[in-house]
């Protein structure tokens, strides 16, 4: 009986570990996307001279699922500035990437220049989270899977 449940602490263990480094995984991912399908918009604004909601469409063809959500949402809005703030909350982004994305809505309704100015500059300030959150994954997931078997093992001393 005593080996059963240490087997199913060690289990949950285990599993809350694995939800940990996919949820860091899709942090990473998506806070890639949006970099990257910032950089193409810029590009396709100034290359193509595309219209956002079609360049915003194609956007969402080549991302992962949270980001094509927040593209395809901007996209088939009438309202750009606004479907943006409210796409770009519903984002599970920290706050400083969440603030970087809302500071865009504004300058969806300028000039070309404008626009582009900021697209780069926002994917710039991503750039610079993505580097931190992948210098910090490490120490992170140390951290995490610590808390995780202190937390087992202490639950295992304390049912036996």
């Amino acid at each position: 009986m005593k080996a059963a449940g240490i087997a199913c602490i060690a289990i949950g263990a285990a599993w809350g570990m694995r939800v940990n480094a996919l949820e860091r995984r899709r942090r990473r991912r998506l806070l890639a996307d949006l970099r990257a399908g910032l950089a193409r918009l810029s590009e396709e604004i100034r290359i193509a001279r595309a219209p956002l909601p079609e360049a915003l469409r194609g956007l969402s063809a080549s991302c992962a699922p949270d980001a094509a959500a927040f593209f395809r949402a901007v996209a088939d809005s009438p309202a750009p500035p606004a479907a943006w703030l409210a796409a770009s909350d519903a984002l599970p982004l920290s706050p400083p990437d969440a603030q970087t994305l809302r500071e865009l809505a504004p300058a969806l309704r300028g000039d070309e220049q404008r626009i582009r100015a900021a697209l780069e500059l926002a994917a710039a300030r991503l750039e610079r989270s993505l580097q931190d959150l992948d210098k910090s994954a490490p120490a992170e997931a140390r951290q995490s899977a610590a808390l995780i078997f202190s937390a087992a093992a202490l639950l295992a001393i304390l049912l036996f």
